[in-house]
């Protein structure tokens, strides 16, 4: 018997009794809060002695157990010891069931909202999690069939601090989205629907920054590791995370608005409910192999498979009911007025069809395997359905700022609104000018700096008042700069391939690049240095990664690119191949400038030029220094122009150097440059380094604005706490004062009054 097994099985019968208890204590029960509490403690301390002990064994590298097998080795650094935890499915059910229990606790304290009931609809969202662990395909402590003397290792891809941190953050996410879902159940079945938006409100900021967090951790990961230049290709895993995080944005401004007006309740309780069912949804998708193949008989009959399905339905299912059961909530109108409640009900309408349209594009090969028909969305038609939505978003994020409650008079609101479009204009204008083309781009790009501009005059008004009320201001100035970010980087950058001879430079978008060759003591991570020169600059080294993944000889070859970043944007190098030519080159060489190729050093001399006498034209030579060590010699290479046209016979070294011939191809005198065709033996080619080099123009921003983003609601979080508790402090101030003073208890007769001092000791 494995104890971990035992501690995971004791957890779940653990959860069912606090569940139980829960649900008695909910009805009125209070002898069941005690038992609850006992029951979720135990759950919780089973949880965590579990997940204890599959990091013991990771780390002492127990091979007993097949996840220990799969996901870690001997040689792995420590940080990836740690991060195997959660690189397979059974660990991360582990990890999501742990930092479930622990974020509970949060909301049975005193001063939480419907502990009882909260806590009733709580508990199944961490025993999904004990059912996934407790079925054979998702138990993190099943037995090997055989013990190896090492296991398989982490996949190379994934041995990468940014990856070691992304699944945690994403979970978290997960998890405090849960919440506000929970909290909305409870509204719903108590008949209390305006009582959860304070409580909801802070926990939706939570999951939003988490998830975020997690989701740009990801998106940075994939342009730093997986080398093919970009850093979100909606690919359906991520359209899992990102389609609960477009809901929980909604629900953010959806929640505003109820809070100041009383409008939206069933809209929030809808956007509340759907953010963790598509929670569940993109775990679904990522773990029980749906999208694996797009037939109709890709979907595998595991119990895994099944139990996500069983889930997906259950929490579909609860919450249709309970929102059915209520739909006949007295709402409030939204004023047709440009104000607040208005442009942020569009915000919310927005962000829902946004979500909805990324949640069809990802669920797409699905629907059509049941029509028989499978097919599946690129990049380009999620391009082509966001754009649109997301041009009107930063529209409204401009005049937003300026807005108010109530409605504000056009002549002020139009004297606050030129200077941020006079600044946007400008802007694009100059853009443009440096060569900024496409309409469309061009149209986000001015929208994204007109919110900008907005945002940062509102953080500045806002902030001279109160710095804790400008977390709205950091947040949109944040988002503003994540669009200026991702319309440079995705509309404006260039790029070219190219064979970089070893020792030879070559001229790439500006800037020259030379092969040097492998990195020593890089290994099994293999690198290859490449040396960067760029005018205005000293020379760089820029590092690639090729390798495989395991010495098998049909093992993936992994890339890994080199980023050069610079205040303009990044220079994006990714490795493509590696092989060696026939030995024919084309070499440039600037005078007095020597380079290597090969064994030999190459330094152009000067050039020499002669008339041909009465056959007319007139011939160049150009002097090639070619060294080897000690030996040396000059050759003069011909170029001879003629009537006929020209001629340039090769011209062969007389010192071993590795080449066989020299040959002029042509000249740029103005710039001291030549052009050599050099020729080797085949035995002596020199291995060609190929490259995709491309720009990513004010990417920069985009990382900066996603920083801005976190930052600007967790001040928000931070306001909304502190004015929350001091609106508590001063209700309970007032209720104190209301309270008549109580009556002094007559003492009885023939005993005196103990004095203070007495009472107290």
């Amino acid at each position: 018997m494995i104890l971990g097994d035992v501690l995971i099985k004791l957890s779940a019968l653990c959860a069912v009794i606090a569940f139980v208890a829960a649900v008695r204590w909910a009805r009125g029960s209070q002898a069941s809060e005690r038992t609850f509490r006992w029951a979720y403690h135990g759950m919780t301390a089973t949880l965590v002695f579990a997940s204890v002990m599959l990091m013991v064994a990771i780390l002492r590298h127990d091979f007993r157990f097949e996840y220990v097998i799969g996901y870690s080795s001997r040689d792995l650094p420590l940080i990836y010891l740690f991060s195997a935890f959660w690189a397979g499915q059974e660990g991360t059910y582990l990890l999501w069931g742990l930092l479930g229990a622990l974020i509970g606790y949060f909301l049975l304290r005193k001063d939480a909202w419907e502990p009882a009931a909260v806590m009733a609809f709580y508990v199944p969202t961490i025993g999904f999690m004990h059912a996934l662990m407790l079925n054979p395909e998702g138990n993190p402590f099943a037995l090997a069939q055989s013990v190896p003397p090492d296991g398989r290792g982490l996949n190379p891809l994934l041995q990468d601090p940014w990856m070691a941190s992304h699944p945690p953050a994403v979970f978290l996410g997960y998890v405090a989205a849960t919440i506000p879902a929970v909290l909305a159940m409870v509204a719903l079945v108590r008949r209390r629907e305006d009582k959860w938006i304070s409580t909801g409100l802070r926990w939706t900021l939570v999951a939003f920054v988490t998830l975020g967090v997690g989701i740009v951790l990801g998106g940075f990961w994939a342009y730093k590791v997986l080398g093919w230049g970009g850093y979100w290709g909606w690919d359906p895993v991520e359209n899992a995370s990102l389609i609960p995080w477009i809901v929980l944005t909604a629900l953010v401004h959806g929640l505003l608005v109820q809070k100041a007006t009383g409008a939206l309740p069933k809209t929030n309780l809808a956007l509340a409910l759907a953010g963790y069912a598509t929670v569940f949804y993109a775990t679904f998708l990522t773990r029980s192999g749906v999208l694996a193949d797009f037939s109709v008989h890709s979907f595998p009959a595991g119990s895994i498979y099944k139990i996500l399905l069983g889930i997906q339905l259950l929490i579909v299912g609860v919450s249709l009911t309970l929102l059915f059961r209520r739909w006949s909530i007295d709402t409030k109108e939204v004023a047709i007025q440009f104000a607040w409640p208005l442009v942020l009900t569009a915000v919310v309408v927005l962000f829902a069809v946004s979500g909805g349209m990324v949640l069809v594009g990802t669920s797409w090969p699905i629907i059509t395997s049941w029509l028989g028909q499978p097919s599946s969305f690129g990049p380009s038609w999620y391009n082509t359905v966001s754009q649109p939505i997301y041009i009107v978003l930063l529209a409204l994020l401009g005049t937003a700022p300026f807005l108010a409650w109530a409605v504000r008079p056009w002549p002020m609101l139009r004297n606050k609104l030129v200077p941020a479009i006079a600044l946007a204009a400008v802007g694009t204008i100059v853009a443009a000018m440096l060569g900024a083309v496409g309409w469309l781009a061009l149209t986000m790009l001015f929208v994204s700096l007109a919110a900008l501009t907005a945002n940062i005059i509102r953080f500045v008004e806002v902030g001279r008042a109160r710095l804790l009320n400008t977390g709205a201001a950091v947040a949109h100035v944040g988002f503003a700069l994540m669009l200026v970010g991702i319309v440079g980087s995705s509309f404006w950058g260039a790029g070219a391939e190219a064979g970089l001879p070893q020792g030879q430079p070559v001229d790439v978008l500006g800037k020259t690049y030379t092969f040097v060759g492998h990195v020593d003591g890089s290994e099994p991570k293999d690198l290859w240095r490449i040396q960067i020169e760029e005018p205005g600059r000293d020379p760089f080294a820029a590092d690639v990664g090729m390798y495989r993944t395991s010495s098998a000889r049909d093992s993936q070859v992994m890339h890994e690119p080199a980023i050069v970043r610079g205040l303009t944007g990044d220079v994006y190098i990714a490795p493509s191949g590696l092989e060696k030519q026939g030995g024919h080159y084309d070499v440039t060489l600037d005078k007095g400038q020597p380079i290597r190729f090969g064994d030999a050093l190459l330094t152009f001399l000067q050039f020499e030029t002669q008339h041909m006498g009465e056959q007319g034209g007139m011939v160049v030579w150009a002097h090639v220094a070619v060294e080897k060590g000690e030996a040396s010699e000059t050759l003069k290479l011909p170029y001879a122009m003629t009537d006929d046209g020209y001629e340039s016979p090769p011209v062969h070294p007389t010192i071993d150097a590795g080449i066989t011939s020299l040959q002029l191809q042509r000249m740029a005198v103005d710039q001291g440059k030549i052009f050599v065709h050099a020729d080797t033996p085949v035995e002596n080619a020199a291995q060609v380094l190929t490259v995709s080099v491309s720009t990513k123009p004010m990417i920069g921003l985009l990382w900066t604005g996603t920083i801005l983003l976190g930052i600007g609601c967790s001040v928000a979080w931070a306001r909304r706490l502190v004015d929350e508790r001091a609106m508590a402090r001063a209700l309970a101030g007032t209720t104190a004062a209301k309270q008549p003073p109580k009556k002094r208890k007559k003492a009885k007769a023939g005993r005196a009054p103990r004095p203070a001092h007495a009472r107290h000791a």
